[in-house]
């Protein structure tokens, strides 16, 4: 079996659409999706879409597909109420709202916000060499918060990973494509597809089962970021500009 895994999606379906191409290529036969498939890109149906295409998918559910199908938010500006008094925070929660809002109405339209919203908290699989194989949004029974990444110590990725009971644990959330080892835990994260940090392309893992050994590989694939620009404003998304940098990478969120 050869999975491939994504994270971090972001409504980004030219982004989707050079992985799914790559993992063709590459003979790829299941896929994980953990999460956060389709706020902040201008195409979350077909991003959905193209995902439920596939012969063998399974999902996760991620932070902001549960912001979309509720209205949370995050912290520091998680209800109107946080936000007054501080001009900033009032226009991230207005910002926010109307992202949130924005891709509300597209999914509800296609038929889809009632699928995101079944979507469950983690996926399994034993591989065929024993590996027992857990897939996350965050961490094991979060959603949010800390996620696997490069900088945090050992003792703090070993606490989140605590009683995980898996051999792999991978999640995205962070957006940092990481290979770490904590204790007797292997800590995956196969960065982001539509919102990629540290690197040009959407990032994406494949993981290679045979009957010898468990293989795992970091894979970019090149996207079109100028289509996926204009796409923003021909389609009036809500904050364009914001997104506009994280892909030209001059935001910070991006390094």
């Amino acid at each position: 079996m050869r999975l491939g895994v994504v994270a971090d999606v972001h409504g980004n379906a030219a982004a989707l659409r050079a992985v799914l191409t790559d993992g063709a290529r590459l003979g790829v036969d299941r896929w994980w999706a953990l999460g956060d498939l389709v706020l902040f890109g201008p195409r979350p149906v077909e991003v959905v879409e193209a995902l439920l295409a596939l012969p063998q998918v399974d999902f996760v559910r991620g932070n902001t597909d549960r912001y979309v199908v509720t209205g949370e938010q995050p912290p520091p500006h998680a209800t109107a109420s946080d936000a007054v008094g501080d001009l900033g925070l009032v226009e991230r929660f207005g910002f926010m709202s109307a992202q949130i809002g924005w891709t509300r109405g597209a999914l509800c339209q296609a038929g889809y916000l009632e699928w995101l919203e079944t979507l469950p908290d983690d996926q399994r699989l034993d591989l065929t060499d024993g590996t027992r194989l857990l897939g996350v949004h965050a961490s094991p029974g979060a959603d949010d918060g800390p996620g696997i990444d490069t900088f945090s110590s050992d003792e703090q990725l070993s606490r989140l990973l605590a009683r995980c009971d898996a051999d792999l644990v991978v999640g995205g959330h962070t957006h940092y494509a990481t290979d770490r080892s904590v204790g007797p835990t292997r800590a995956l994260n196969p960065g982001s597809v539509g919102l990629p940090r540290r690197y040009v392309g959407a990032s994406w893992m494949l993981i290679d089962d045979d009957d010898r050994e468990t293989q795992i590989q970091h894979r970019r694939a090149p996207f079109d970021i100028g289509e996926v620009t204009a796409d923003l404003y021909a389609r009036r998304y809500p904050n364009a500009a914001f997104i506009e940098a994280i892909l030209n990478r001059t935001h910070p969120f991006a390094h």
